[in-house]
């Protein structure tokens, strides 16, 4: 996973480069992808789009997204009219006919980035903030000896002062953090492509985000009066265990490091402390039935629901949040980006421990 020269990226004759030039080049990464092919660009990206749903990213990368998530929110870095289409304009703007015809991609894996195009050798997708417009370029290239490797370039248009200054501040975090552990988790997912992944179930999870899209018989399970956001994750499983074993098995009995920092330093959320038959990972037991479990917790602006639901063949992770002051509304969008990539691995995880209880 070396980090390579930007001549690695430059001197080949990248689509990209006609769309960018008022981009500043920052890195070039390689991925390894030991047996590929000259066609297989989109195989190793649809191996990476499989296991992001299941990896269980290193718990301080996890960290450094939530805090840059929450400094985000704080300072409105990421408010929709700082995106793309708002502050800026998106590159496919910029794409010539035959790439504004040609499949635009998929950038489920790579959320928040958005697929600006994808061709048989290239994939690039597109993020921007308050304080920089990026482009992640993914270029599938020959490499001596033989076979093919995937390489990331990542371009960057800083606004103004405040983005330079941002760009050099995560540098260090970027480069000694973030991207080795970005490539490795890929280079990962190309090897362990064909493996089996014990879930004691068909590995399939389901996601659904928002009041139209959740059952009504699930969200008649809530608390709140007013719900301002929902999701509900859902896993195939033939295990069979309790709610409440499932809610153990995703949180466990007290916080870990990383729940403190997310719940109780980025939304405020009061915890109790300790193990008790009445809470989960310090979230109040509320309310439960025969086949599901709520828990509850607030912070001094939000007020959140956790619903734990089995049915035949099935296990969900309903989340239910109200934004009680205005800084929930601000805070709680980005990290959900986050939170949402993390629910299908959560839900995973605990079925390979309920399967290992067994």
């Amino acid at each position: 996973m070396p980090r390579l020269p930007d001549t690695a990226h430059r001197d080949h004759p990248w689509r990209i480069h006609d769309l960018t030039p008022d981009f500043r080049l920052e890195d070039v990464w390689a991925i390894r992808t030991p047996g590929a092919g000259r066609d297989d660009l989109l195989k190793v990206l649809a191996a990476v789009q499989a296991a992001a749903a299941t990896a269980k990213e290193p718990l301080l990368l996890r960290l450094l997204f939530a805090v840059r998530w929450k400094l985000g929110a704080l300072l409105g870095w990421d408010k929709p009219k700082a995106g793309v289409g708002a502050r800026v304009r998106s590159l496919r703007d910029r794409l010539p006919s035959d790439l504004q015809e040609a499949p635009r991609g998929s950038d489920t894996a790579l959320a928040p980035f958005e697929s600006v195009y994808e061709t048989h050798d290239e994939h690039a997708l597109e993020l921007a903030s308050k304080t920089v417009h990026t482009v992640m370029h993914l270029g599938w290239i020959p490499v001596t000896g033989g076979g093919y490797e995937l390489r990331m370039a990542v371009l960057v248009r800083p606004n103004g002062l405040a983005g330079r200054l941002y760009m050099a501040a995560i540098t260090p975090f970027r480069r000694l953090i973030v991207f080795p552990a970005l490539t490795r988790e890929w280079e990962d997912a190309w090897r362990d492509r064909d493996r089996t992944r014990p879930t004691g179930s068909a590995a399939t999870v389901v996601g659904a985000v928002g009041t139209r899209e959740v059952p009504e018989a699930v969200r008649a399970l809530s608390s709140l009066p007013h719900i301002d956001y929902v999701d509900v994750f859902t896993l195939h499983t033939d295990l069979d265990a309790t709610p409440e074993q499932w809610a153990r098995a995703m949180f466990g009995d007290v916080p870990t490091a990383a729940e403190k920092l997310i719940w109780r330093v980025l939304l405020g959320i009061r915890l109790s402390r300790g193990r008790s038959p009445h809470t989960v990972a310090g979230w109040r037991i509320a309310e439960r039935g025969d086949n599901w479990i709520r828990l509850e917790a607030a912070s001094w602006f939000l007020t959140g629901n956790l619903l734990v639901r089995v049915t035949e063949g099935q296990v969900s992770l309903g989340t239910f949040l109200r934004y009680d002051r205005r800084l929930g509304r601000a805070v709680w969008p980005p990290l959900s980006a986050v939170h949402r990539r993390l629910c299908p691995g959560l839900l995973r995880d605990a079925a390979a421990k309920v399967e290992t209880a067994a």
